[in-house]
């Protein structure tokens, strides 16, 4: 059998596998250990993560009322109000912030939600988020 040709001259598919697999393999282990000190370093990104996402959904119909409503987020002495739904179903805030908070969120014409209690861990960079879900009952 003769040797299959190709663009950079004739090779044996053979000797093509081999070279692939040995580039495959430098390539891997380029990239685990580029820029570390150790295999167990962290790269941390420039990635700004919220601590807290409410999804604000009406009770009934189950379709999202976040524009229009008010999320509290509160934790001893901070307090922040988000009015701004990126999606107009989640508000979301306590950018990077851990802490123990009480969320309330508010929309004209429904009762309140509170939950109490609500945990945001400081992760190794960043904080790690917590998604909870809102249903409002119209008032």
């Amino acid at each position: 059998m003769s040797p299959m040709p190709s663009r950079f001259g004739t090779r044996s598919s053979a000797l093509r596998r081999r070279r692939a697999r040995g580039t495959s393999a430098a390539f891997v282990l380029l990239l685990l250990t580029s820029g570390c000190k150790s295999p167990l370093d962290v790269v941390c990104t420039a990635q700004f993560v919220y601590g807290v996402t409410v999804t604000v959904l009406d009770e009934s119909s189950g379709e999202p009322i976040a524009n229009g409503a008010t999320l509290t987020i509160r934790d001893s002495g901070y307090v922040e109000v988000v009015t701004d739904s990126f999606d107009g179903r989640t508000l979301s805030g306590a950018g990077e912030r851990p802490g123990r908070y009480t969320l309330t969120v508010e929309r004209a014409g429904y009762g309140a939600w509170v939950q109490d209690g609500v945990v945001v861990l400081r992760g190794e960079c960043h904080v790690t988020p917590v998604s909870l879900e809102a249903r409002l009952t119209a008032a």
